[in-house]
């Protein structure tokens, strides 16, 4: 990778001392549960309170990652600062899909300080598909890095350790079923929901028991009223829902309407 970008400029920070033990940088877990479709945003820190670092002006490595099949970088040509560098900085990112790998570089501008202590350093995001298989493992390495002050000189920064996610199971929720959609104010309408929101890319399709389709939720609707889609009311009886992400099926079902 090309050598970051630095510039001259004064010494240390009061309240850090210069130390030539090794700073780690790691990447931070995610919250919540890994689902089919997520997005997973990886949050890159340097150092920590206890071995901060001294002096940080520009910072290089390579990502690795596993389950090529399953997940890719959703901006393979763009990359966040975290506000530890900023304000002022670049930031490069290349995707080398052949490698399972993406290389990754911030810097300070020329003529800006180096920056002491400890912070989220840059931000990346990949995308699980809809078709990952439940209990996917996808692990993220860092290699390769590098890291130097304003001088240009070498800074001692070292891989923290691999950080591996699991695919939990797909979990769309219908309720109530079945619904009584009267107007009296309870179970009108019935829901879908997953954890974490419906994707507004989704497509729900109400049926009879023929198959003929009588609603279509889409742009982000999750409630169906039991109206047609000329907003005529549904008859009573049983009905099959499926859940459509482009040409993929995530989940089949029944609902029972009752008046």
């Amino acid at each position: 990778m090309a050598s970051l970008l630095f510039a001259s400029c004064c010494g240390a920070q009061a309240g850090y001392a210069q130390s030539n033990a090794p700073v780690l940088l790691t990447i931070q877990r995610p919250e919540g549960r890994l689902l089919p479709g997520d997005i997973i945003r990886l949050s890159f820190y340097i150092g920590s309170p206890s071995q901060p670092i001294t002096g940080l002006f520009g910072l290089s490595f390579e990502l690795r990652y596993t389950a090529k099949q399953y997940v890719r970088p959703l901006t393979p040509d763009q990359v966040t600062s975290g506000p530890f560098l900023e304000p002022n900085t670049y930031n490069f990112a290349r995707h080398e899909p052949a490698r399972n790998l993406v290389s990754l570089a911030v810097s300070r501008k020329l003529g800006a300080a180096g920056q002491y202590g400890y912070g989220e350093i840059l931000i990346y995001s990949f995308q699980v598909s809809q078709d990952a298989p439940l209990g996917t493992q996808i692990c993220f390495s860092l290699n390769n890095v590098s890291a130097n002050d304003s001088t240009g000189a070498a800074l001692p920064v070292v891989a923290g350790p691999q950080l591996c996610l699991q695919v939990s199971e797909l979990t769309v929720v219908v309720l109530p079923n079945p619904f009584t959609p009267n107007e009296d104010g309870s179970n009108d309408r019935v829901e879908f929901k997953r954890e974490g929101g419906i994707p507004p890319e989704w497509r729900i399709l109400i049926m009879d028991r023929e198959g003929r389709a009588v609603r279509r939720l889409g742009n982000g609707e999750t409630q169906w009223n039991g109206r047609d889609q000329q907003q005529r009311e549904a008859l009573p009886g049983v009905y099959l829902y499926m859940i459509q992400n482009g040409e993929g099926v995530v989940k089949r079902g029944v609902l029972g309407l009752v008046r």
